[in-house]
């Protein structure tokens, strides 16, 4: 799959002031972005940010009142280690969840390539929970995280502050990939959005990245060792509280199926 590019100009690349971003790995947070992020900086064609969250569009201060001027001026930091590479992006996880992103990224840029890696979403949501928990920016038990994240989401004063419910306490929101690839694709076309799943980069390391490759229009015979980043320790959900979280997420990932190539029945039934 594919999304799209518009208007503005993105950071300055090693001096190259006003080249746009080619492409953003936009979500979803704790399916892999990092691993990603990592294997695509090793190609000598592509050049990352560092760090690889740029969080531009998401700035509390200003999202939603960017102009080409601010935009270059603040990315550039982020690209001032390149040298000659050709095709630029970042990874900010967050892009995918928030529901005003896709308009102001098509007006940006309307040809911009958007890659998105998703997970078993029963799966995310708890890794997203243990690592709020570590973060200490969660107290409560799974099961009522779970219940009382639509009043937290609801309440929250400010969604974009450091820290806020949105960004922190999301568990179970961020998981729901159809509702949020239908946003991109009523702004982007098809062919600008590419879907992996994170069983696929693990278990098929080469071929998942020839795939990304070919879509950034950059040589897809690029060795890149396969590494495993950010592992957690194994500890897994409350069984009750894993299959109440899978039967929810049923809809969106039967509405998920007609959007991604790889088969998300797994996800549905928990195997």
């Amino acid at each position: 799959m594919a999304a799209g590019k518009t208007e503005g100009a993105c950071g300055s690349a090693g001096g190259r002031r006003g080249k746009k971003l080619d492409f953003m790995i936009i979500g979803a947070q704790k399916c892999g972005t990092t691993a990603l992020a990592h294997f695509l900086d090793q190609h000598p064609e592509i050049g990352m940010a560092r760090p690889k969250e740029a969080h531009a569009f998401d700035h509390e201060g200003h999202a939603g009142a960017w102009t080409d001027a601010l935009l270059d001026e603040y990315y550039g930091g982020f690209f001032a280690h390149l040298e000659n590479e050709n095709v630029l992006g970042e990874a900010t996880p967050v892009y995918l969840y928030l529901r005003s992103l896709p308009p102001q990224l098509q007006a940006w840029n309307p040809e911009l390539k958007l890659i998105v890696i998703l997970r078993d979403p029963v799966q995310r949501a708890w890794s997203h929970y243990r690592m709020a928990v570590a973060n200490r920016l969660e107290n409560l038990p799974f099961w009522l995280a779970l219940l009382v994240e639509p009043l937290r989401l609801w309440l929250g004063a400010s969604p974009l502050a450091a820290h806020s419910a949105l960004r922190e306490n999301s568990y179970r929101a961020r998981g729901l990939y159809a509702r949020q690839l239908h946003r991109y694709l009523s702004c982007f076309r098809r062919e600008q959005l590419l879907v992996i799943s994170s069983d696929e980069l693990e278990r098929d390391h080469d071929r998942a990245l020839s795939r990304v490759f070919q879509f950034l229009g950059v040589s897809a015979h690029q060795a890149i060792e396969p590494e495993r980043l950010n592992v957690g320790n194994g500890e897994a959900p409350p069984q009750w509280v894993a299959a109440l979280l899978r039967l929810s997420y049923w809809y969106d990932l039967w509405r998920l199926a007609s959007l991604v190539d790889f088969p998300v029945r797994s996800w549905m039934v928990g195997r």
